[in-house]
């Protein structure tokens, strides 16, 4: 990757998190430049703004960007820079010629040497392609490595260049693949999310191109019940209605492929729908994902005594064991699949994903032929963690720093926390267990130790950290 876009990136979606300015020492500290740099990059990217995104720097203040709220946003503004990368625009030639060029050829294309583009190459085979085990060739540049490895990288390629608008496709329309969606949507009355459709359409984008070039995929055909699945009959249409505008052939396995993704992209059901959520889950009973989803029932009881278990969480635990299920049978998809929210996921709910580790390695044992990665706990993390009941308790905090500090603290625990918690910083003679009965305290929050019989303590940094925060969300759910 560039090494350009990636400061410029970082230096825009920084200065995109907060309305203020940022001293140059954050700056620096965050992307590990100079003050130089900073300002040489500014300069750079400001060539690249819209009349509405403007970025200042100042020597007393440091940086501060401006931008329309109703504008285009740092993401579009991201895409578009991404698009003029050599990286991009050498991957993007190698998809579109698929080794019809030679190396002098390919080079004459970026504008760049012979020389440059072998170093960029190099590059890339030891760096960027890499993780997805893929390679590019020398003498006649082309992409090489399993072909699910080529169509995920070309997904994710594409799909953050084009993040909102715009279509690379020359062979295919995007009203024509989207009125495709729109047609199993209607068939099945359900909705995609916005931008779970706009990926879906590139995706089967790059499937007809890949197929077309007689690029197919094996998928397992006995590992998952494909044509009792919801999606096959859809799907089975849709490349039928692919095959006689294009004059392709889909063998079964690139529709079964199709079926899976279609499944696993994100869609709920339209409101005022006849099926609700007990119907669904009706549709998961006799089905491998049941005994599964009801095993992990047990152990998250354990764990989480206040889940609430309803309907529509017992229904997203049978469909997550739907789709690792079929996950499964594409185990090459399975291993390179990865999911933005995972940092995020493992340091903001850092608690519940290793509590959430522990459940699946012991449903593990019972499954033992089942295979999952972070992509899947991430997703399992947030069905968990968006269920789960707080109660609503009383804390008493006793911080050992004057008033304004105390205050302080509270509100950067509530804003944390939310309305379940209540967060007195009355002053109190003695802290006792009398005193805190009196006060109908549910637990005491404090920087220094406490002794109380009556109630829990939760002893925190005088700025609490994140462990010290999921240990007061842990008394909301006792």
């Amino acid at each position: 990757m560039d090494k350009g876009y990636t400061l410029a990136s970082q230096l825009l979606t920084l200065l995109d998190t907060e309305q203020r300015w940022f001293t140059l020492a954050e700056v620096e500290k965050s992307l590990g430049i100079s003050d130089k740099t900073i300002r040489k990059m500014v300069e750079e990217i400001s060539k690249q703004l819209p009349p509405d995104i403007t970025i200042e720097v100042s020597r007393g203040k440091g940086v501060f960007l401006r931008r329309d709220g109703r504008g285009k946003t740092i993401s579009e503004l991201i895409s578009a820079m991404f698009r003029q990368t050599s990286f991009y625009r050498l991957m993007n030639l190698l998809f579109t010629t698929d080794g019809r060029f030679s190396v002098e050829e390919l080079a004459g294309e970026l504008f760049m040497s012979t020389s440059s583009l072998k170093k960029l190459i190099v590059h890339l085979n030891n760096n960027d392609l890499k993780p997805y085990k893929l390679r590019i060739t020398y003498s006649t540049p082309k992409i090489k490595g399993n072909e699910m490895s080529i169509r995920y990288f070309y997904w994710k390629l594409y799909c953050d260049a084009y993040e909102f608008t715009g279509w690379p496709f020359a062979n295919i329309n995007f009203a024509y693949v989207d009125q495709l969606i729109t047609n199993i949507e209607n068939e099945k009355n359900i909705v995609y999310f916005i931008n779970s459709k706009r990926k879906l359409a590139f995706l089967l984008a790059i499937v007809v191109d890949r197929v077309t070039r007689g690029k197919c995929v094996k998928v397992d055909e006995n590992r998952y019940p494909w044509e009792k699945g919801m999606f096959y009959l859809p799907v089975k249409t849709l490349a039928k209605s692919l095959e006689e505008k294009l004059s392709i052939d889909f063998p079964k396995s690139e529709i079964f492929f199709m079926q899976s993704r279609v499944s696993l992209s994100q869609y709920h059901y339209y409101e005022g729908s006849e099926m609700t959520p007990m119907n669904e889950v009706e549709l998961h009973k006799d089905k491998e994902e049941y005994p599964m989803g009801n095993l992990l029932f047990t152990l998250l009881a354990k764990v989480y005594p206040n889940l609430d278990m309803g309907e529509r969480f017992i229904l997203e635990v049978y469909d997550f064991f739907d789709k690792l299920l079929m996950d499964n049978a594409i185990p090459e998809w399975l291993m390179i699949s990865k999911s933005n929210l995972s940092t995020y996921v493992q340091k903001e709910c850092q608690q519940i994903y290793q509590e959430l580790q522990d459940c699946m390695k012991t449903w593990n044992e019972a499954y033992p032929s089942v295979l999952y990665n972070d992509f899947h706990l991430t997703k399992l993390t947030l069905i968990v963690r968006s269920s789960l009941r707080y109660k609503r308790k009383t804390a008493f905090l006793v911080i050992g720093e004057e008033f304004s500090i105390r205050h302080y603290i509270a509100d950067l625990i509530k804003k944390e926390i939310g309305d379940q918690l209540i967060v007195n910083t009355s002053i109190m003679k003695g802290l006792t267990d009398e005193m805190v009965q009196e006060h109908h305290i549910d637990f005491v929050i404090s920087n220094f130790p406490v002794s109380l019989k009556t109630v829990p303590v939760v002893t925190i940094s005088t700025i609490p950290s994140q462990r010290d925060l999921d240990n007061i969300r842990k008394e909301l759910l006792l």
